[in-house]
């Protein structure tokens, strides 16, 4: 008697040679057609298993049409219809998805097809895509950034543009991580229909308070993360602009609802990062929306209000700095008025280490107190960190040889991993910009110094930026799903840009082979746009902030938004060659002196935003 063929169902169907790659054949793919998968290996007693969730649900779903008196091909109501319309791509999308889930389905008739509701696979899609897309939660560690999704995914909408933002999000996560064609082709044509249907929602009236208009930019913008997406769409930063032009002419006393509420939260964390980047200060570091903050922080929503508080002051005081480095390279004639500044802008920014240090010692606090903040017990107390063995992260090691940093830093939870993160990327930053100070304070009168508990040592930052580092492999780590890759683009970047300032190429080299080995599934640094550096590398040099490039010219080249370069590729710093030095600097003068006439360094943002009408506030979509 002849072998039975190990081949998958389809080529034994088709009477094909298999290549019986598991778990679905190559061949399949090749064709077009979803691969049912294999038969049981002998010696099962010959039984077969399969997997019938996909025709359970088919069969309850006829069930409950047979019981309501519903044909196959129509729903019970015409609010159904409105609230799956356009469905028909994501279901063909999921289709080869669905069949894969149901091994041997040879005999499933086509007709059942049409009884998978487009409601049934976005559910599935959703599940799935929350799954890969959000990391582990810790019970009692909310952090309302990460439950934006869940209460997205789970709440019933007709609104277009919400529905289509998350399929597009869904479909491209789903398939860039199974590098899949059907998925990656469907994303690209629902994130266009989001697209589209935003266009037109945000010209009716009341489209400026209309939280899921707000929340499917919030959704869009993550898709700019993603390399199928974003290299034919608009960067990362033009989408969170559009979010914060939109929430900042609402008003903070328009945020109500629960959505609101979480698209607040979330929106905090994209501001403080574009902020950081742009170094210029976000409307949410304004009064009214750090009150706001406060008032959910007394409400018991999330426990890391009290960071972004103090983390969003920090890039308004990046900017403080870089008009004051500017205006100090103008003329001898603005020192005395400089100096003064530049005495407030140091005490300031003592002021708001200090406030960061004490969230960090609260942190510290809640692991002797709170068990799911104890990462480890040891004499002398407990700790939210430690540092173990890189042998210790299994995935990181996997996909990236380089062995420069042997150890890295491991955490009770993601949410606590992120936090502390964040606190490191703020104090380099903070601490960078007062090094700085220090330089110009004591370039302008060279008898003074600062005192030796206030100086910033290269020690320090070294060490900083060491944290940063060593906060990446746990991000790479399932635990921490495709939120953890997103969260290291901004410590990768920082990390790469002071190691290449400093001469530290074997860092350097480092976090460079960390992005390439790392970012194989689709995922992509985004594109940001340029942001000043500044240059103080030697003591008492007056120099410009110089203009850091954020990306290759290759992938400049292939984006439409062309709002950004590698952030590991620094470009050359502006010279009297290509930059008109002089006019360059008065302009700065100029722009300092209107800075310090106005209340707020954001104030002409904010007022420009408030004074416009939705559909202008919207030209980015528009």
């Amino acid at each position: 008697m002849p072998l039975r063929s190990p081949g998958c169902y389809m080529c034994r169907k088709r009477k094909i040679r298999c290549d019986e790659t598991r778990p679905f054949c190559k061949k399949c793919a090749t064709h077009g057609v979803a691969c049912p998968g294999y038969r049981t290996e002998e010696g099962s007693g010959g039984l077969e298993f399969r997997d019938q969730t996909g025709l359970t649900v088919q069969r309850a779903e006829l069930r409950y049409r047979e019981q309501n008196g519903l044909s196959k091909g129509r729903k019970s109501s015409s609010s159904s219809d409105s609230s799956c319309a356009g469905d028909g791509g994501v279901v063909e999308a999921l289709m080869p998805y669905q069949s894969a889930q149901s091994a041997g389905s040879e005999s499933i008739s086509p007709a059942f097809t049409d009884l998978l509701s487009p409601a049934v696979v976005r559910t599935q899609l959703y599940s799935t895509f929350m799954d890969l897309y959000l990391p582990q939660v810790s019970s009692g560690m909310r952090l309302d950034h990460f439950s934006f999704y869940q209460l997205l995914a789970t709440s019933p909408t007709t609104e277009s543009a919400l529905l289509e933002s998350l399929d597009a999000l869904s479909l491209v996560s789903i398939g860039s991580l199974s590098k899949d064609r059907t998925f990656l082709t469907q994303s690209v044509r629902t994130y266009g229909k989001a697209l589209t249907s935003l266009r037109k929602a945000i010209v009716k009236p009341g489209a400026l308070h209309n939280d899921h208009l707000l929340a499917a930019t919030n959704v869009l913008s993550q898709c700019a993360f993603y390399e199928e997406i974003a290299q034919r769409a608009n960067g990362w930063s033009t989408h969170t602009q559009g979010c914060q032009q939109l929430i900042a002419a609402r008003g903070p006393e328009s945020l109500h609802s629960e959505l609101a509420l979480l698209l607040f939260s979330n929106l905090r964390h994209g501001a403080l990062c574009a902020a950081l980047i742009q170094r210029k200060a976000p409307f949410m570091a304004r009064g009214e929306w750090r009150a706001k903050a406060r008032e959910m922080q007394g409400l018991g929503r999330d426990w890391s209000t009290g960071f972004y508080d103090a983390a969003m002051l920090v890039p308004g005081l990046l900017e403080r700095h870089d008009r004051l480095t500017m205006a100090a390279a103008v003329s001898e004639m603005v020192d005395t008025f400089v100096l003064v500044e530049l005495d407030d802008l140091l005490a300031e920014c003592e002021v708001l280490e200090q406030k960061l240090r004490e969230c960090m010692a609260d942190w510290q606090e809640q692991a002797l107190l709170n068990e799911s903040w104890t990462h480890i017990f040891e004499v002398g107390g407990s700790f939210f960190y430690s540092e173990r063995p890189i042998a210790d992260f299994p995935s990181f090691c996997a996909v990236c040889p380089d062995r420069t940093f042997t150890s890295a830093f491991t955490f009770p939870s993601f949410q606590i991993a992120y936090m502390a993160s964040l606190y490191w990327l703020c104090m380099h930053f903070l601490r960078s910009t007062v090094q700085s100070l220090h330089k110009l304070r004591h370039a302008i009168d060279s008898c003074w110094f600062p005192k030796t508990e206030q100086a910033v040592e290269e020690d320090e930052l070294l060490k900083l930026t060491f944290n940063l580092c060593k906060t990446l492999p746990f991000f790479c780590e399932p635990a921490s799903g495709s939120t953890g890759h997103v969260g290291i683009f901004l410590p990768m970047r920082t990390a790469a840009i002071y190691f290449t300032q400093r001469g530290h190429w074997g860092y350097a080299k480092w976090v460079r082979a960390v992005r390439d080995s790392v970012f194989t599934k689709g995922l992509s640094p985004p594109n940001v746009g340029n942001s000043f550096v500044p240059t103080s590398d030697i003591v008492g040099a007056r120099t410009a902030p110089r203009t850091m490039g954020l990306s290759s010219p290759s992938l400049v080249s292939e984006t439409s938004s062309g709002d950004g370069e590698d952030p590991l590729v620094p470009a050359p710093a502006a010279t009297a060659g290509n930059v008109p030095e002089k006019a360059m600097l008065t302009a700065a003068w100029k722009a300092f002196q209107s800075s310090q006439a106005a209340t707020s360094p954001d104030s002409s943002i904010i007022s420009e935003v408030h004074t416009g009408s939705s559909s202008s506030t919207w030209t980015s979509y528009t």
